[in-house]
């Protein structure tokens, strides 16, 4: 029984003259698991989004072909009408959040389909059941970790208990554990007899439940085939396709279960209060160890959330020429403490140094930050006017930003995309243009949280090499991460996180 039909399906975002989908013919049967991957921007995300009703009735652009869901025509039946068939989970999970609190969240949907109140809160209950997140069914969605608010974003799809589920990029956001256990939940739903249409980068555990491999490429359905074509290194060169057999680093850094302390390379700093000090020049050579030169110190920083959730007596330094993983389990604290670096949080307790530093520089030449959620810092009409914004306050010349902004726009691959609009861009395209963005500002300290989000394997590879360059300059990279791949080839430091406290801080041979 066939559960979704695309037939000739075409599609072209407004003001485009290229189709991001071309001719797209897909069946997908009832209790089949389909693994959808490919490059990024290769039109996996609006493909989604057609399947949906999202693509016509939400975003316009000019359509043509059909598209049919457990007999439904999208093109005569609203987002509404097809929600109860077919659940999605977007990539950026904030989009969907139609409330304040988890469990509210989870019961929007029932309440819409007007079920009684004993079936609302049995379906609330086994679907944050479902996702391991029943302790946090009071709190607010917007006070979670990214990651946290992935599961929230598939137990309310869950809540619905539709026949067909499609997930756009779950795993982006989530932990090592916390990947593990969401395939757990789409096997035991699989199992159920649900149909499930995965998209995704990351291929290691989807590569276990896949009925079908579909790969994409320029708008295009390219290669079809069982799950084993993954293992073909051509096709994942080709295809921009990681390597699900890959070895990685220690799965237990980037999990909530350390118990052990080993502060390697841990300087005892005073405490003091205030944010983004200096330090005074009798005192630079406490900016120095090991004959490197201290760019950031992190003296005994303390903050807490009105959740309970806290970051307790954090100290640690960054130096030049150092690329820094921050890694952890989802809620361990690792954006908390981006932030209270980047001087969007102030901390009770500590202070953030720069070391070695002009008073009078910039903030933004000291430090600079990438957020998760790219859509909270893009706001400029296009790529390279995204990439040059704030340059000459900066103090460089026009011919420095043309230089460096074409520069940066060559090595990022991002030279087709350069008029493009910022928010036109798929959600890998979309990273790297802010990505670009902080690099050509130059900071001393440059901070990514989550950069390879919607990345494919080509893409993440171009920013490890990136990074490297940036190391090679001097500036010191931070970069927060559940990606075990990029941490492994991008960093030489590993500052792992457990419950808002550092557990381990090693060098990396």
């Amino acid at each position: 029984m066939t559960e979704v039909t695309v037939s000739n399906l075409t599609y072209r975002y407004p003001h485009t003259k290229k189709p991001v989908l071309n001719r797209i013919n897909l069946q997908v049967n009832k209790g089949e698991f389909v693994f959808i991957t490919g490059k990024s921007g290769c039109g996996k995300s609006t493909l989604a989004r057609t399947l949906n009703g999202t693509i016509p009735h939400i975003l316009e652009g000019e359509m043509d072909g059909t598209v049919m869901v457990k007999g439904k025509n999208t093109l005569d039946h609203q987002v509404s009408e097809i929600a109860p068939d077919l659940g999605f989970i977007f990539q950026n999970p904030e989009s969907q959040f139609f409330t304040l609190r988890v469990e509210d969240e989870v019961a929007f949907g029932p309440e819409n389909l007007g079920l009684n109140q004993d079936e609302i809160h049995e379906r609330v209950f086994r679907s944050l059941e479902y996702v391991n997140m029943s302790d946090f069914r009071k709190r607010n969605v917007f006070q979670l970790s990214e990651g946290q608010k992935q599961r929230v974003a598939i137990a309310a799809n869950l809540a619905l208990n539709p026949d067909v589920l499609v997930l756009d990029e779950p795993t982006s956001n989530l932990d090592p554990q916390g990947a593990g256990e969401l395939f757990q939940i789409l096997e035991k739903l699989k199992n159920e007899g649900k149909t499930i249409i995965l998209i995704d980068h990351r291929t290691r555990y989807a590569r276990k439940l896949a009925d079908r491999l579909i790969i994409m490429d320029d708008g295009k359905i390219i290669q079809e085939g069982g799950p084993e074509l993954l293992d073909d290194p051509v096709i994942r060169e080709n295809y921009g396709i990681r390597n699900p057999n890959l070895q990685l680093v220690n799965r237990s850094q980037f999990t909530n279960k350390h118990s052990n302390k080993d502060y390697n390379g841990r300087l005892t700093l005073s405490n003091t209060s205030g944010i983004f000090n200096h330090t005074k020049k009798d005192k630079q050579t406490t900016c120095n160890h090991e004959n490197h030169n201290a760019v950031l110190e992190v003296e005994n920083i303390s903050f807490s959330y009105g959740n309970g959730f806290s970051i307790n007596d954090m100290s640690f330094s960054i130096f030049q020429n150092e690329v820094v993983g921050i890694v952890g389990g989802n809620g361990s604290g690792k954006t908390t403490l981006a932030n209270i670096m980047a001087g969007l949080l102030k901390p009770s307790h500590g202070i953030i140094k720069f070391c070695n530093v002009s008073s009078k520089l910039p903030t933004a030449k000291k430090i600079g930050m990438v957020l998760q959620n790219p859509d909270h810092q893009l706001f400029m009409s296009s790529v390279y006017t995204e990439l040059s914004f704030g340059l000459p306050e900066l103090g460089f010349t026009s011919s420095e930003i043309g230089k460096m902004v074409n520069d940066v726009i060559d090595s990022m691959n991002l030279k087709k995309l350069k008029e493009r609009h910022p928010h036109s861009l798929s959600g890998g395209e979309k990273q790297r243009t802010l990505i670009s963005a902080l690099i050509a500002r130059k900071p001393q300290v440059l901070i990514l949280d989550e950069p390879t989000t919607g990345m494919d394997n080509y893409h993440m590879n171009q920013l490890v090499s990136e990074v490297k360059k940036l190391e090679k300059t001097g500036m010191a990279v931070i970069l927060i991460s559940h990606d075990e791949e990029f941490i492994k080839k991008s960093v030489n430091r590993i500052i792992s996180i457990s419950k808002g406290e550092i557990v381990e801080d090693k060098v990396i041979s």
